[in-house]
């Protein structure tokens, strides 16, 4: 019988400049939310020209704070309890329930079979009156027609969400997948195109949605946020 030859699912992420920088920050005791992850932050915005990005435990956490930011009080124009998002059938589960959390409805709709990225005609059928959001999922560096998208989301006045994960550095008419919608969201976890081990990073273009997102990163913590002048007015005894 044949010995069946098998094929790493990846190369050595990690080389030896890697582990010495990754054992400095770990012997500097400034771990999480250092100056280290915010320089990454401002490197990560600018190279794929969003305003602002804020880097997270993982690409599944940045998908629950997209939603999260969507249905959030502080949030104008906010997604409400049974509000329907769209969302390809072929999915990973955590872009899927993170709408699930946030009481929203997903409605799935057809994937393209060339690149199993949302089919445009089906998702038209599936607009109702009810639709408020697309959670758009690039796979594997591949998207579908981002132009007629964009165009469909602002006649229906739906928000765009980018789950990017699998597409960190693919462009669309050169512009970055996960800049084009209200939010991006990328993974670094190790077989993905960057890595950090585990990690993640959630991008947007608006100041308010930024800050909405940092106080969801930190279990609603207002410090460092333009929250929080207004919160230490109304309530005297917080830091």
């Amino acid at each position: 019988m044949k010995k069946i030859k098998k094929y790493p699912l990846l190369s050595e992420a990690f080389n030896k400049d890697d582990i010495n920088k990754a054992v400095k920050v770990l012997k500097s005791k400034k771990i999480t939310m250092s100056e280290e992850t915010t320089n990454f932050e401002k490197i990560f915005s600018r190279k794929i020209r969003s305003k602002y990005a804020l880097m997270t435990n993982s690409g599944s956490s940045s998908n629950l704070l997209a939603i999260s930011a969507l249905t959030n009080p502080l949030n104008n124009k906010k997604l409400k309890n049974n509000d329907e998002v769209l969302i390809p059938a072929v999915c990973w589960s955590t872009s899927l329930w993170p709408i699930i959390q946030n009481n929203l409805k997903p409605v799935f709709v057809d994937v393209d079979l060339e690149t199993f990225n949302i089919d445009i005609t089906d998702l038209l059928t599936k607009i109702t009156n009810k639709t408020r959001a697309i959670m758009l999922i690039h796979v594997l560096g591949t998207c579908s027609n981002m132009s007629k998208l964009i165009s469909i989301a602002r006649r229906n006045n739906l928000e765009i969400i980018e789950d990017t994960c699998e597409s960190l550095g693919a462009k669309f008419n050169n512009k970055n997948l996960g800049t084009f919608g209200r939010f991006g969201t990328f993974s670094f976890y190790y077989s993905h195109q960057i890595t950090s081990g585990e990690g993640g990073m959630i991008v947007c273009k608006n100041e308010k949605d930024y800050n909405i997102l940092k106080t969801l990163r930190s279990h609603g913590w207002s410090r460092n946020t333009i929250f929080h002048k207004y919160y230490k007015k109304k309530y005297k005894n917080i830091d």
